[in-house]
């Protein structure tokens, strides 16, 4: 609807730049016409940065954590050459397939101590805050689009964090 709004302002200020004849009512056009033009780029730029008239919706999953390799560990990368980020490697305990968490722009990792080892993965999703938002945003694509994951691992005191070394480059001639 706001991409509407847009064509609609665009198609009225050319009518009403090109088209009409010099007069109070041309000028009047003219502004509505702008204003229809600059108010769906404002709204699109707003939502884009702080997602205006939406809501972010968080849903966890608890899964609790196996041991790997027989230990009671979880492994954990460095990402980067500054080591302030760590990717990390883990067995939940209804499959035997390796997980990784990796964070990113939109995906977070964090470790607290606690008595159950489990990791929670926290999703957000994005949904509508009222009719008006889903009215002017329909067709965007933006509901339920997932923008953050939160991986927090909670390790008992007598599991450890075993670092991984990073695959070193090696240079051919």
């Amino acid at each position: 609807m706001i991409i509407l709004l847009l064509i609609v302002g665009a198609l009225a200020l050319f009518w009403a730049v090109v088209l009409m004849q010099p007069s109070r009512r041309r000028q009047l056009t003219i502004w509505v016409s702008a204003g229809l033009v600059l108010a769906p780029i404002l709204l699109l730029s707003v939502n884009d940065l702080y997602h205006v008239g939406f809501n972010i919706d968080e849903t966890t999953e608890l899964q609790p954590l196996a041991p790997m390799d027989d230990q009671l560990q979880i492994s954990r990368r460095p990402i980067g050459t500054a080591k302030k980020h760590f990717s990390y490697r883990y067995l939940i305990i209804s499959d035997a397939t390796v997980h990784t968490a990796t964070p990113s722009t939109t995906v977070s990792t964090r470790i607290e101590h606690g008595t159950i080892p489990q990791v929670a993965v926290t999703t957000q999703k994005l949904t509508y805050s009222n009719a008006l938002t889903a009215i002017l945003f329909a067709g965007s694509g933006e509901q339920g689009k997932a923008i953050g994951k939160i991986y927090t691992f909670t390790l008992p005191a007598n599991w450890q964090i075993v670092d991984q070394q990073t695959p070193s480059c090696t240079r051919r001639n």
